[in-house]
């Protein structure tokens, strides 16, 4: 089965009050860790493989922010799909294909 997941977390009370860009950098570090495919966009990072690794990756991230935090959001939507595989990149350019 392929899952491709795209997740946000938002440090809601945390020490300092200035950019994400920090959290969500440690963030990235545990998702490359991973070995995950995934890329980062503006509004949240997108991940593809198994779901137990998806989760268990997730997991990770959100208990990291929450040492620091005091209270942490999190956004998660998951599409799970018998079979085929490089679909992150698959989705995105079958919409280019029809916009040429």
């Amino acid at each position: 089965m392929s899952c491709v997941a795209t997740f946000s977390l938002f440090p809601l009370e945390r020490p300092d009050q200035g950019s994400f860009a920090p959290y969500v950098a440690r963030t990235i570090e545990i998702v490359r860790e991973s070995g995950l495919a995934h890329e980062l966009g503006p509004m949240g990072t997108v991940l593809e493989g198994d779901l137990a690794d998806i989760m268990r990756t997730i997991k990770q991230c959100h208990d990291d922010m929450r040492k620091e935090c005091g209270r942490v959001y999190l956004t998660l939507a998951v599409d799970s799909r018998e079979g085929e595989s490089g679909r992150m990149r698959g989705k995105v350019d079958s919409v280019g294909e029809l916009l040429k």
